[in-house]
Parts: structure tokens; C-alpha cells; sequence
């Protein structure tokens, strides 16, 4: 998917850097750092953006990646409460609380794991599904 766009988009973006790179509509972990230059942007010394990698399994995310990112490639990532569209690495239906894995795709969540969203789409394996994404820790029932 060369580029994944929010079916709804009351929240906002943020501009990241992505260490290791990847391809849109897939899951990025909290920031590990900040370049040098501050939030703002302004400085002679760096951007002052957040640096982002792919999650953890099963925890909670910042975001989902707008379009294909490279190795330390500069990428927005849309964040909760919006609906995107997520790749999924196995089957999910409509109603399923949706996990990550450490590239990224959701999958089903079992009872109890961290819930990053709820599918509002049908998906397959390489396939992507509309999530409404969580804007903190939830646990799927």
C-alpha cells in the first residue's frame, strides 16, 4: 500500500522518524527519543521531531504510518481516536478487538492481551481493515 488514508480524522498527526523504516498502514510504538531542535522545529542543530520504530507484540501503539517510510525516513503517523486503515497479519472480522505484532499488522486480540483498536472492516492476511484506533491501554475482553 503506497499510501493509507484515514477514513475519519478528528485527531491529529505527528511527523516522526522512523528508524527501521516500513510500509504504510502499519502500527509504530511509542517514541524511544527526540531529535535535538525542540518540538518547534526551529533550530540550526536538528528537526526536533519524535523517533518511532515498530511496536512490541501486543502493546499499546502510538499510531499507524500514513505511507511507506525508509530506514530513518521522516513519516506522519495518525493517531486515536481515528479510523484507519491497518494491514492485518491474520484474519479479522468486524467487531474483533485487534492486537499488533513487531512488524506492525494486527490481528485478533485473545482475552486480556492489549487491544490497540476495534475492526470495523473484515480483513485478511496482507490485507488491511478499518480500525478505530485507542487512545490508551485497553484489553480485550
Amino acid at each position: 500500500m503506497g499510501e493509507a488514508i484515514a477514513y475519519y480524522d478528528p485527531g491529529a498527526d505527528i511527523t516522526c522518524q522512523h528508524v527501521s523504516g516500513n510500509v504504510g498502514g502499519r502500527c509504530v510504538g511509542f517514541p524511544t527519543a527526540r531529535q535535538t531542535g525542540g518540538p518547534s522545529g526551529i533550530s540550526d542543530t536538528g528537526l526536533g521531531v519524535l523517533i518511532v520504530d515498530n511496536p512490541a507484540a501486543n502493546t499499546q501503539v502510538f499510531g499507524v504510518t500514513s505511507h511507506d517510510v525508509a530506514v530513518n525516513g521522516y513519516v506522519n503517523i495518525m493517531r486515536a481516536p481515528k479510523v484507519v486503515p491497518v494491514e492485518c497479519s491474520a484474519g479479522v472480522v468486524i467487531g474483533d478487538y485487534v492486537t499488533t505484532g513487531a512488524d506492525g499488522r494486527i490481528a485478533k486480540s485473545t482475552t486480556g492481551q492489549a487491544a490497540v483498536g476495534r475492526a470495523l472492516s473484515a480483513g485478511a492476511l496482507g490485507t488491511f481493515a478499518a480500525v478505530l484506533l485507542f487512545p490508551g491501554n485497553v484489553a480485550a475482553p
